[in-house]
């Protein structure tokens, strides 16, 4: 370990750290960016909602202050996260303008705007979801086959920059002690290191952050070093490629050089299936919306206060679960027009030659809900039939082919 003392712009003596040590190197890049490929995979789902739930608080409460403050530290990182700010608050408003202005009404009008409301909301809350989950009907199998998880996050570590008011304070706290003690004795580099990395520490307050990436975030320039050496793949410092490359069906003379072969595959599936999932994802949304738009939940009773209160009366109320999942069966089949003469009965029927007025056509947007629904479904199963069909093998690394004209006369400097 070298230790590298020198003096800053007002004139205060500093020391900097410098490691050689390979295992010092490893342990520092570990606390500085930390891939969560084995959290995700041992706790899915609460590592998802870690992650997501600390980067929603740091988008209402954080980021915006640092904002305001006119922060040096903010950064590109933070202005994209805040974006759920708008969409939440903008869902929020959209809901309340029909739920909570509606005690104004005379009782015909609060009834139509109590149910124009409630379907306002349901159509929200089955939006996000349903766009949030399909993703995964294309992103899953790709996974599940290759073991190339588009979605795999990183922890990153951010030193960041002091405030223009914490230098300023800590050199006026520094500068007198620092002029004493130069006059007294030169105090040695580990001393000077150590003193200025507690002061440092008790000014800087929060300059330390933390941001939740994804490692396949950029196609052109994915985090490939976060899976070299990898304990979570394999002793091997290729172990992740290798075995992505065993999956592709790769030829054992292909693994030899796996990183090099296997990374214009990966970059090949991660696009496909990005495009995929993300189309397929938007259509699904349209489906929910579509679902939450039924007349069905109409009759619906959300309002968790109203439903102690019948209950703590005697009065009968259906489990909200169970009320729940009837009245979305009930308004898939409306949506899909196949609760009465729905497409498997109006096929049936016209088997049986029935008059024309014994057979019930499909309405409009009976129509038009099939069609969405079948274009969703359609997406989806395209995306897994081009995303899980054998890759291209001839596509590699220009590694292994030389760039140099042999043919032509070269001068070595």
């Amino acid at each position: 370990m070298v230790y590298l003392s020198s003096v800053n712009n007002q004139n205060l003596n500093f020391a900097r750290k410098v490691s050689f040590g390979k295992e010092e190197n490893e342990q520092q890049k570990d606390e500085e960016t930390r891939l969560l490929y084995r959290e995700k995979k041992e706790n899915p789902i609460k590592t998802t909602l870690q992650i997501e739930g600390t980067k929603l608080k740091d988008a209402f409460s954080t980021y915006p202050q640092k904002g305001f403050e006119g922060s040096k530290n903010a950064n590109f990182y933070e202005f994209l996260t805040m974006g759920t700010v708008p969409y939440l608050v903008g869902s929020a408003g959209l809901i309340a303008t029909f739920n909570l202005a509606n005690r104004f009404f005379d009782l015909p009008a609060a009834e139509n705007a109590n149910k124009i409301g409630k379907k306002m909301g349901l159509g929200v809350v089955f939006y996000g979801a349903a766009k949030t989950l399909s993703k995964s009907f294309v992103e899953a199998p790709v996974n599940a086959k290759y073991g190339i998880d588009i979605n795999v996050p990183y922890k990153n570590k951010i030193n960041e920059l002091p405030e223009e008011r914490n230098v300023s304070n800590f050199h006026d706290e520094k500068r007198e002690g620092v002029i004493e003690e130069q006059e007294e004795a030169q105090p040695l580099e580990t001393d000077i290191e150590a003193e200025n990395e507690e002061e440092q520490n008790k000014d800087k307050g929060n300059l330390v952050a933390y941001e939740y990436h994804k490692a396949f975030e950029s196609v052109d320039f994915p985090r490939w070093d976060l899976f070299y050496d990898n304990k979570d793949f394999g002793e091997t410092r290729n172990a992740y490629f290798d075995s992505v490359g065993k999956k592709m069906g790769l030829d054992d003379e292909d693994m030899e050089h796996s990183d090099q072969k296997v990374k214009p595959l990966i970059k090949e599936k991660i696009i496909q299936t990005r495009v995929f999932s993300t189309l397929s994802s938007y259509l699904w949304a349209a489906v929910g919306v579509g679902i939450a738009m039924q007349k069905p939940w109409e009759d619906f009773l959300i309002d968790p206060v109203k439903r102690f209160k019948d209950m703590k009366n005697g009065v009968n109320n259906p489990n909200f679960i169970l009320d729940f999942g009837k009245t979305f069966v009930k308004s898939f089949k409306e949506f899909a027009g196949t609760d009465k003469n729905g497409p498997i009965d109006y096929i049936i029927n016209k088997c049986k030659h029935q008059t024309p007025d014994t057979l019930k056509k499909p309405e409009a947007k009976h129509i038009a809900g099939r069609a969405l629904l079948g274009l969703a479904a359609g997406t989806t199963l395209l995306g897994n039939f081009v995303t899980l069909r054998d890759v291209n093998k001839s596509k590699g690394s220009l590694a292994s082919t030389s760039i140099i004209d042999e043919s032509k006369e070269k001068v070595v400097c």
